[in-house]
Order: structure tokens, then sequence, then C-alpha cells
């Protein structure tokens, strides 16, 4: 197993995550408040997501929330979907958030400016509110100035989401979703404590693989997409794919057999039982699983904070899968490396 100084590792959980998912949920929320009654007040009804990679399945997330919560209009882009297919809806009755963690990620960029003169209401959701594209051309900013990419992003559209939803069609469970996000350091903290030694214990025995499907449904689907495919391809080198567990009968069954690897990330909430079933049927037909339960892992907050919360765990794993497989996660071949 290759040995490395993790703390020099740059995509692993870090010392600082607690301190900066803390700060940007007493500063952060606020602020992005203020933001979401302007979309309120100027009677928006539809918002589209727009980012590439990680910053894509938090857009994902947020229109999860959306889509259960409310009867506003949301949809997910790429960057070059959004620039190269164009809604013909997109106007000044619209809001674009565009996400990107250093703000000036090509194709994100062109759709910022697009959405601008397409007369739309545009957000930014980026590390550094100056010096970068997103940070300077867009009509309001949500900077949140710390490493915790992930879990600022989806902390970012969660507060979006929820204070849109909550100021223009109030409901008792996005109050309750808002009441539980302030004990969400504490539930990360216990986990980057206590996961670790378990992560590596599971990466050692699956060691042998070389990828794995994540099967995931509902708010977890965005985690699914993270860790399934960004993470497990760019940093890791694993083969993979990600399956929504509603889809698990139509195709990928055909696939499974002893030594198909697979990883499950169930949730606690109306989709459980799907992707319960679909672990059954993996087991019963001798594929290989690993199982990260939100049922273990949510230290009782609300079931649609499952793809925050289970984001150390999964980290943790990958971090080890890596190592185990004797690869450096930092490392490149392409990516930042050779022209694309």
């Amino acid at each position: 197993m290759l040995e490395l100084d993790k703390t020099k590792v740059d995509f692993l959980v870090t010392s600082s995550m607690i301190p900066e998912v803390e700060t940007f949920i007493q500063e952060g929320q606020p602020k992005i408040a203020k933001i979401a009654q302007q979309l309120v007040d100027k009677q928006i009804r539809k918002i589209y997501f727009v980012g590439c990679g990680s910053s894509k399945a938090v857009g994902s997330a947020a229109k999860y929330l959306i889509d259960k919560y409310s009867t506003f209009i949301a949809n997910v882009h790429t960057g070059w979907d959004f620039v190269d297919h164009t809604p013909r809806a997109l106007g000044s009755d619209s809001a674009v958030v565009v996400i990107s963690h250093s703000g000036t990620t090509e194709e994100v960029v062109k759709a910022l400016r697009l959405a601008n003169e397409a007369g739309a209401v545009t957000i930014s959701v980026v590390n550094q509110g100056k010096g970068n594209p997103l940070g300077e051309e867009a009509q309001y900013v949500i900077d949140y100035n710390a490493h915790a990419m992930w879990e600022c992003h989806l902390l970012a559209l969660y507060f979006l989401a929820l204070e849109w939803i909550r100021n223009a069609e109030p409901s008792k469970e996005v109050e309750s979703i808002l009441a539980d996000i302030p004990k969400l350091p504490g539930v990360l903290a216990d986990h980057i404590d206590s996961f670790e030694a378990k992560a590596l214990e599971m990466a050692k025995s699956v060691s042998g693989w070389k990828g794995f499907y994540t099967v995931a449904a509902g708010p977890l689907l965005s985690l699914a997409y993270k860790e399934g495919v960004i993470t497990n391809m760019e940093f890791m080198w694993g083969h993979g794919a990600v399956i929504e567990s509603g889809e698990f009968r139509h195709g990928p069954l055909e696939i499974v057999e002893p030594g198909v690897p697979f990883v499950f990330l169930i949730g606690t909430d109306a989709s459980r039982h799907i992707t319960e079933r679909a672990l059954r049927f993996v087991n019963k037909y001798k594929g290989e699983s690993l199982v990260f339960d939100y049922k273990e892992l949510s230290g009782g907050l609300h079931a649609d904070l499952a793809p925050m919360v289970m984001f150390v765990p999964l980290e943790w794993f990958s971090y080890y899968f890596a190592v185990a497989r004797d690869h450096n996660p930092d490392d490149r071949r392409y990516y930042g490396v050779v022209e694309y």
C-alpha cells in the first residue's frame, strides 16, 4: 500500500473543514436569504443551475429540493450544454446560478455572460468574490472563501433553494431542514474522527477492484455522481458509473455476476426501498458490494441532508481506495497537464 502524508493530499477531508462550514453557515445564510428574497420580489419562477463535474452535481441537489418542496421550475446543465443548447425560455423571468470554485471554468463563464445578455437574474457561487469572471460579472455573488468546496457549494445552493421556497411557499419540512443545518458541523466532525479507520479497512477489502458502479437515489444522487464518477475517475483512476436505483432493473441488473463491484448509498428518504431492492439483487446473485447507509451515519439529521453528511465517510473511503491501489489521488495524467 502506498505510503502518503494525507495532510498534503489536496482533495482529502481537511482539518479546516469544520470551522469553514461553521463560518459559512453563520455568515452565508443571511446573505443568501437576501438574494432569495430578490427572486421572490422579481417574481422569478424558473431557475437554471450551470456547472461542471461536482459543481453540476450540487445543482442536481438543489433541483431535487426545488422539485420536491415547491412549484418552481428548476433545471441543471453542464456549461457547454447551456451554451450550445440554450433554453429558449431563458429571459428576464428566470434566474441562472453558475457554480465554479475558481470562477474561471471556460464554459461556465460563457454561460454566465450569455445569461447576462438574456436579461436573466444571475447568481455566482464561487470561492473568491474578486479576481475572476464569476465573482465580478454576476449580479449576485455567493463567495465562501474556503477549501471545503463540496460542503460550501451544497450549503450555498441549499440555502438559496430553501430560503426561496420559505419566502414564497412556506412548509414545515423546509423549516425542518433549515433547523438541522446548524447541527451539521458536529456530525461532520464526528465522522472525520471516527470513520477513517473503518474506511481504511473497507478499502483494503476491495483493493483488487479496478473501480465500481455507484448506486443511489433521491438526495444521494448528487453525492453518488461526485464520488462515483468525479472522484473515482479523476482522483482514484478507477473505472465507474452512477446508476440510479430506480433504473437498476432496466439494464444494469444484467451485468450482475461474481466479481462485479457496486457501492450502494442508501438514504432514509422515500427512495430507500428501491436502493435496498437493488442491493438485495446484487447480493443474491453474488456481485460484490459495499454499503454506506445514512441510517447509521445521519447523526439524527434530516434525510435530505444526506449528501452533506455522507461526504466525509465517502471521501475517507475514496482516499484509502486510491492508496490501497498504490495511487496518489493528487496525480494527474491529463487534467491540467496536457491540452484538452
